[in-house]
């Protein structure tokens, strides 16, 4: 077994009690020191050939990235619900036009939100890999944060007008960009995925997504992601997950499950099943002699600011 979490679920339990008291007590600045504190756990205790991450990051600069993002949030809630008034004066009697530029207001909302939250998915991961090491060397994810953000926009209204029948093209495209920028230390990602390969299983899902009451489209996504994750290398080292899309589908439900009837309670428990959901069915196949790396130069750092202000989270973390 080549990749292990050896953490433990009363553990979770502890930081999580710990943080959400402290949290309370200190009107919600806490909650940074105790994401970080989660993630230095986590990390630490998850092993690839028997050597674990290391977390660098540090609550500060969450604090500070959250301080940055707040006064741009504050002043999109301020346009935003002021903006609406100014359409209703402007309209005046004539009830289509207020109608109509209501409509646009709030479907340019909608669309820049989109936006912003593929820029923070993005921002979040270039954070977390320049301040995650493994073997004292640091993970990268270089590329626009812009451009990220660019290409998704795109890829969504194109997957909205197409319906979906380029979705398995989109995706590709997506990930390539993703994986394409990654690297540990001075040592790239490979992505070999072709979406040829998704073309049939797109089409298939595409025409069960009305009897399937779109769980179909679910399947196909579920599918691509187990397929992207088999086409991932690095070096001479391959990453293989063997898990199918029912078993990750009843897993999941599972967890949310758990986490309705819980009351949230059992978040932690969430968080270290699916820790060791990846223990089980995610194994990496190769020597780990033939990875070799040395220190890149690259600096992309991102921000975590946008993702925590969104509660963006992997894993709940």
């Amino acid at each position: 077994m080549n990749i292990q979490y050896t953490g433990k679920v009363k553990n979770h339990f502890f930081i999580s009690i710990k943080n959400l008291l402290l949290t309370i007590l200190t009107f919600g600045i806490y909650r940074f020191w105790g994401k970080t504190n989660l993630r230095s756990y986590v990390w630490s205790h998850f092993e690839v050939f028997n050597h674990p991450f290391i977390y660098h990051g540090t609550a500060i600069e969450l604090l500070k990235a959250f301080l940055k993002v707040i006064i741009f949030y504050l002043l999109f809630v301020v346009v935003s619900n002021t903006l609406p008034w100014l359409i209703i004066s402007f309209g005046g009697p004539d009830q289509k036009i207020t109608i109509a530029l209501t409509i646009i207001f709030y479907a340019v909302v909608f669309l820049g939100f989109i936006w912003i939250i593929e820029f923070a998915i993005y921002s979040k991961h270039q954070y977390l890999y320049s301040r995650t090491t493994w073997q004292g060397i640091r993970f990268s994810l270089r590329g626009s944060r812009i451009a990220y953000a660019n290409l998704a926009f795109k890829i969504f209204l194109k997957s909205l007008i197409t319906l979906g029948l380029k979705d398995h093209v989109y995706f590709i495209t997506k990930s390539q960009f993703i994986y394409n920028n990654t690297s540990w230390g001075n040592v790239p990602l490979t992505f070999t995925g072709d979406a040829k390969d998704l073309k049939r299983m797109n089409y298939i899902t595409f025409l069960l997504t009305v009897p399937t009451l779109y769980m179909s489209r679910i399947y196909f996504m579920i599918y691509c992601n187990r397929y992207a994750m088999n086409h991932l290398a690095m070096g001479d080292v391959k990453l293989k997950v063997s898990f199918t899309v029912p078993v990750l589908l009843r897993f999941s439900i599972a967890n949310l499950l758990i986490t309705i009837f819980s009351l949230g309670m059992a978040i932690p428990y969430v968080i270290y099943r699916q820790l060791k959901f990846m223990q089980k069915y995610y194994d990496l196949e190769g020597s780990q002699d033939s990875l070799s790396a040395e220190q890149s130069t690259d600096e992309t750092t991102g921000q975590d600011g946008a993702a925590a202000l969104f509660d963006i989270a992997d894993f709940g973390i």
